[in-house]
């Protein structure tokens, strides 16, 4: 089940379509969408398990926008080398999906990032202050708990994304480390002096925060204001993506490092990088590093 499951895509959004599609025929009567529809129990907990989900083998939408079935699974299972897996529940569905905030979901690059972040293992994390940019499900917050963070602060503008990563800390047993905050993106004035950016942390992580061109300059500022390294998973969804965030980041005055998806296969490993922003030259935080060997 599992098997055949890793090989459907957008059967929860468009059934007929995808039924269409596997059997190679035009159209499929509306009794057989039906009964596909009505095993939908049995094969959401299949899906969830697949590798198409859990290793981000396919990007959010095809080429027709047909969703990928895994961002409307109501949870998400990650496997976690020698440890229990993370489940992390999501509130887009079929009903919302063009309505809902894109932080309802698990997006490849969150998956991306959060096995980097394993990858790199707990001597790493152990003890750091994380501030996590668009946190949406809280993914990369819980990820950062699990492998021993101090504390993490999970940020988002929109309210319902935020009790979402609350609730995702609090399922996976991580809901003393983690907490959730609101954050506008932007250098902050003198007066923000509760702001998450004027506390103090040692690294920044953002999954997929930079699929909307117009806010990167405001994205950059918030970087530069947390005056520590960052790192950033990212996905290319339209051509050339990744090498003109790259030209952005550099006249913006950013130097990164520029590092291969650790996933083998798919969509995450073809169309997603990551990225080491060092912090900004001047006065770090106090305790900060300057970059990925020194945090």
């Amino acid at each position: 089940g599992v098997v055949v499951a890793n090989g459907l895509f957008g059967v929860l959004d468009n059934t007929g379509d995808e039924l269409a599609d596997l059997l190679g025929v035009d159209e499929v009567p509306q009794a057989a969408v039906a009964t596909v529809r009505l095993l939908q129990p049995l094969y959401e907990p299949l899906k969830a398990v697949s590798a198409s989900c859990t290793e981000a083998l396919y990007p959010e939408f095809n080429e027709v926008n047909d969703w990928n079935d895994c961002s409307l699974l109501p949870r998400r299972v990650f496997w976690r080398p020698g440890a229990p897996p993370l489940l992390i529940r999501q509130t887009m569905t079929k009903a919302n999906m063009w309505e809902a905030s894109t932080g309802s979901a698990v997006w490849g690059g969150g998956i991306v990032l959060s096995r980097y972040m394993e990858e790199l293992g707990s001597a790493f994390w152990e003890g750091k202050r994380v501030l996590e940019l668009g946190t949406g499900t809280g993914l990369g917050s819980v990820t950062a708990a699990k492998l021993g963070a101090a504390r993490v602060l999970a940020t988002d503008r929109d309210g319902k994304v935020l009790a979402l990563a609350a609730q995702n800390a609090q399922a996976n047993g991580v809901g003393g480390t983690v907490s959730a905050a609101s954050l506008s993106w932007g250098r902050p004035g003198p007066e923000a002096a509760d702001s998450p950016l004027a506390q103090s942390w040692d690294v920044v992580i953002g999954a997929d925060v930079t699929y909307n061109r117009d806010a990167w300059p405001v994205l950059f500022e918030t970087i530069e204001a947390a005056r520590v390294p960052c790192l950033l998973s990212a996905s290319e969804r339209r051509p050339n993506e990744l090498a003109s965030l790259q030209d952005a980041m550099r006249k913006a005055g950013l130097a990164f490092e520029l590092v291969d998806s650790p996933m083998r296969n798919g969509y995450g490993a073809d169309k997603v990088k990551l990225f080491w922003v060092r912090a900004p030259q001047g006065p770090t935080q106090e305790g900060a590093g300057k970059g990925r060997e020194g945090i």
